[in-house]
């Protein structure tokens, strides 16, 4: 159940939503009512939940929709959703559709990763258990990844998180 509350200018969202095989629940942050968002980072979130995640449920958009907020906020990505969705490595791209031919798109698929993409950056959305994931993959490949270590598996995607080891914590173990 989620309940909205219109607290001081701030709409504060309280719950969990749940999907019957796989919960996942989310983060609802209050966030201001008038919040404004930038078309072109709209546009680029929800290509990229397109491109990554247009077949998959809710929960499956979702999940790719916060891995690319995640690496907005960290410090080893660009500081904009279409510097992290464009971004480019040693390897090539960070995400694969963003150096392939691109496909036509499907105005209804489209649309359903845009409603995702506005949640995100209007209503902070997030799925919970990837707070910390940077990283994700399509089941149907093996990369062998040393640098992450799997979190969780949402539809078709596996996701990750960035290893420490050898890092101190900050409690000092």
């Amino acid at each position: 159940m989620i309940k909205q509350i219109l607290f001081t200018g701030m709409l504060l969202t309280i719950g969990v939503k749940t999907f019957p095989h796989n919960p996942v629940p989310l983060i609802k942050k209050p966030v201001p009512i008038t919040k404004r968002i930038s078309q072109s980072e709209l546009t680029c979130l929800a290509k990229n939940i397109y491109y990554e995640a247009g077949n998959e449920s809710y929960d499956g958009k979702l999940a790719v929709a916060t891995v690319t907020m995640n690496r907005v906020r960290h410090p080893r990505f660009p500081k904009t959703i279409c510097g992290v969705v464009y971004q480019r490595n040693i390897r090539g791209c960070q995400f694969s559709w963003t150096c392939a031919p691109k496909k036509s798109l499907n105005s209804s698929l489209y649309q359903r990763a845009k409603h995702v993409a506005t949640e995100v950056l209007t209503k902070n959305v997030r799925v919970v258990s990837l707070k910390n994931a940077l990283y994700f993959h399509n089941t149907s490949i093996t990369p062998g990844w040393t640098f992450a270590r799997p979190i969780k598996q949402i539809g078709n995607h596996i996701f990750y998180a960035a290893n420490t080891y050898g890092k101190k914590e900050r409690n000092g173990s």
